[in-house]
């Protein structure tokens, strides 16, 4: 029997950078792939680009931005009504290597309870240069990290293994994953969407894969604006905060309250010392963000 794979891409004035990703996809020979783009009302007209030039690849316009989790849920709804075996959630600013897919598919068959797989994820501008190795947690504070990210590819082993969770830009989903895990949390708004579901999936049985073998290429940032931005700072500290608040216990963060706190207020004085008052500004409302929806009744 031929497991289906469904592709959901998401967009959001992705006019750029849209067409050689879909191109990489409809490159890609093994496994069959149904492509799914999701646009979040872009206004650049690249919705017109997917339904002229690519006539095999399903699109579905949101009437409004959805954002990255709600957005990839409508796709993922969409692709399970399809009876999709299995859903690539992947970057709208990605480039694909043609054996990448059937790389991650050989690591998610390698054991039944591999729910979720990553690629290696290398920069499109420096293609020799890892941006995605796995995903770990840097000590004490908690904070989701990139592990070997700008490191060399080729210049230390590296293999498949499980891994703390895998990023969103590209992610290689079990369908019983989200029939028992759930699907993407919306709100995060922005950021750690990726890492709570992946802990979500471990914590019903699932194994989470990094598959070194499987090789794509992102053109970092290029839907939410390159370099540190009020935007990404205000989301991030957020995002954080929520996170060590659904996942971590209550003695945990009663006991690393204090050197959170400092940890905080360094990077504080660090921007405002640095002249970015915009970027410390932006984290304080992450701060006050992330406890309005604790006390709202959002993820916890």
């Amino acid at each position: 029997m031929n497991e289906k794979v469904c592709v959901i891409v998401l967009n959001w004035n992705g006019k750029e950078v849209i067409q050689p990703c879909l191109d990489s996809l409809l490159a890609v020979r093994s496994p069959e792939l149904h492509v799914i783009v999701v646009d979040n009302a872009s206004t650049d007209g690249s919705q017109k680009i997917v339904e002229e030039r690519y006539p095999s690849v399903e699109l579905i316009e949101n009437e409004s931005n959805l954002l990255f989790a709600e957005g990839n849920n409508v796709g993922i709804r969409k692709a399970l009504e399809e009876d999709a075996d299995f859903i690539l959630i992947l970057n709208n600013d990605t480039v694909v290597e043609p054996d990448s897919v059937e790389a991650m598919m050989g690591a998610m068959k390698s054991n039944e309870r591999v729910g979720i797989v990553g690629p290696k994820i290398l920069y499109y501008d420096e293609p020799n240069r890892i941006w995605f190795g796995g995903g770990g947690f840097y000590p004490v504070v908690w904070v989701p990290r990139h592990i070997n990210i700008r490191k060399i590819d080729g210049t230390f082993v590296d293999e498949r293994s499980d891994t703390g969770y895998v990023t969103g830009c590209a992610m290689l989903v079990r369908r019983g994953v989200f029939e028992t895990a759930g699907f993407l949390d919306p709100g995060y708004r922005i950021y750690s969407e990726d890492v709570d579901f992946c802990l979500r999936a471990k914590q019903c049985g699932w194994r989470v894969i990094y598959e070194p073998s499987a090789r794509i290429y992102h053109k970092v940032s290029s839907s939410s604006g390159g370099g540190l931005t009020p935007f990404k700072i205000q989301n991030r500290v957020a995002s954080t905060i929520v996170l060590h608040r659904r996942f971590k216990p209550l003695w945990w963060r009663v006991l690393l309250f204090p050197i959170h706190a400092v940890l905080f207020a360094v990077m504080l004085l660090f921007l405002l010392a640095k002249g970015h008052s915009e970027l410390a500004s932006a984290a304080v409302r992450g701060l006050k963000s992330a406890t309005a929806r604790i006390m709202g009744g959002g993820p916890q």
